[in-house]
């Protein structure tokens, strides 16, 4: 199982270093956020919920701070017991329009994200669990031996040679070595090991998308 620990000794290593860790975590870091907002295998979920409150249109990360984790939505359902009820997606224009007075208010049946900011058509009429399919973006490890942590999985050998382009590219300043593991060239360790998440991620997920069709209230 790898950790972050155990990749920082690795590069350590490979790259035949040991008087930069401060650089070698920050370059893992960098590796991280460059592939945090894409859809991965692994950053799918339908495990994300929140509530709804009476008479209240909008909610953003003020509300649920893990709103502005979310990369895609693919489906939205309020849920009620054994129950889902789908909220089809709805235009900000449209949203606009349904929801000019503020007063008309239901059970949930279509929502927005606009703006960094969830609305619900009609506004909430009580307390209801909102349920996201979405893709959602997976933090960086919490600490050197957290456990489990995809990016230190799944995606280890990615990181790992991105971390080497960005040491390279920055501290290092070796032009050779940073071409070596450029990401936009074919054929780059980089590359190849993005390419290999990327196609078993196309064959597992709806990479690109869900095609919805917004209901016209």
């Amino acid at each position: 199982m790898t950790t972050l620990a155990v990749m920082k000794a690795r590069i350590v290593r490979e790259i035949r270093r040991s008087n930069i860790d401060t650089d070698i975590a920050a370059a893992i870091t960098t590796a991280i956020e460059q592939y945090q907002s894409e859809r991965w295998y692994f950053n799918e979920t339908r495990d994300f919920t929140f509530a709804t409150v009476a008479n209240q249109e909008v909610y953003d990360s003020d509300d649920d701070a893990d709103l502005a984790n979310i990369i895609k939505f693919d489906h939205v359902n309020w849920v009620q017991s054994a129950n889902a009820f789908p909220l089809d997606p709805i235009s900000p224009e449209r949203i606009e329009y349904l929801n000019a007075a503020g007063t008309f208010t239901g059970d949930p049946q279509g929502y927005c994200w606009y703006g960094e900011q969830f609305r619900i058509y009609p506004i909430p009429s009580a307390v209801y669990t909102i349920r996201v399919s979405c893709v959602k973006k997976v933090a960086a490890p919490a600490s050197d031996g957290e456990a489990s942590n995809r990016w230190m999985t799944d995606a280890e050998l990615l990181i790992r040679c991105r971390a080497k382009y960005e040491l390279y590219t920055h501290v290092l300043l070796n032009a050779e070595a940073s071409a070596y593991f450029d990401p936009e060239r074919d054929g780059s360790p980089t590359h190849s090991a993005y390419t290999t998440l990327k196609l078993r991620t196309n064959r597992q997920t709806q990479q690109g998308g869900w095609a919805l069709q917004p209901t016209q209230f």
